[in-house]
């Protein structure tokens, strides 16, 4: 929880008895319907949980405003451009990972969650070619292999000086499974850092919207009509009772009703 500013937040609401006020998300959706641009599927609902996404059209790639730029350094991150700038700020602010593709490089205009091949070998952002195998959950399109599913992208449909169109992907993905390809493929990002310790499933759309929104006021472009969310299985929430003497006994200070 404390790996964002909304988890830090929430605590210290809950210590001083507070109200937490999120920024707001409201933008204009304009041009194409989302799933005209995109087709999303998940083929292993076991390790993806949530996936969702929309495109954004005609955006400015280019230097982040300083106010971005100088809160990315302050917490050890170094800017790059306004995009990755953007979901790399909300990741920390609000905890969930985000990735943003070159929407014109999605070949067939499909995302595929599913696992990958034993042995395939895929060269990630950081121009290293990875050995996957039967358990590495993989982000693919219709031809082939996009991102390591909340670890790492791929220079195949990184962002660039030339890109105009993006799709900016949310999502959860199963912890333990993200654990141990991180592992096994000795690649730790903020992202999988993140997703091995369990993201809130809930916040997936929220950090979505809040991104898509400061793309569109510092990046510009259209933002597509729709959000793209496939949720196989909704999560249920759940409620349990505890005894105050028990919580009393094992914290060892005084609660009362």
């Amino acid at each position: 929880d404390l790996f964002s500013h909304f988890g830090v937040a929430r605590e210290i609401a809950a210590i001083f008895d507070k109200k937490i006020v999120f920024p707001e998300t409201e933008f204009e959706e304009k041009g194409e319907d989302t799933k005209d641009l995109i087709n999303i599927s998940i083929d292993n609902k076991d390790l993806c949980k949530r996936f969702l996404g929309r495109v954004i059209k005609n955006v400015k790639i280019g230097e982040s405003p300083e106010w971005l730029k100088k809160r990315l350094i302050s917490i050890g991150l170094r800017p790059r451009n306004n995009i990755v700038d953007i979901t790399n700020f909300v990741m920390m602010e609000t905890g969930q990972p985000l990735h943003a593709f070159d929407y014109d490089k999605i070949r067939g205009k499909k995302i595929i969650v599913k696992t990958a091949g034993d042995g395939d070998i895929f060269m990630t952002l950081d121009s290293k070619e990875r050995k996957l195998n039967g358990e590495s959950l993989m982000i693919c399109d219709a031809v082939g292999y996009s991102g390591i599913a909340g670890v790492m992208g791929g220079e195949n449909s990184e962002i660039t000086d030339s890109t105009t169109n993006i799709f900016l992907e949310s999502a959860y993905f199963d912890p333990v499974s993200i654990r141990k390809n991180s592992k096994r493929l000795g690649l730790q990002t903020d992202a999988s850092q993140r997703f091995e310790r369990g993201v809130d499933v809930e916040i997936v759309k929220y950090a979505s919207q809040r991104a898509a929104k400061l793309i569109s006021e510092i990046a510009g472009g259209e933002i597509s009509k729709g959000l793209y969310d496939e949720f196989p299985e909704k999560f249920e929430q759940i409620e349990t009772g505890v005894r105050i003497s028990k919580a009393n006994e094992l914290i060892g200070i005084e609660l009362n009703r």
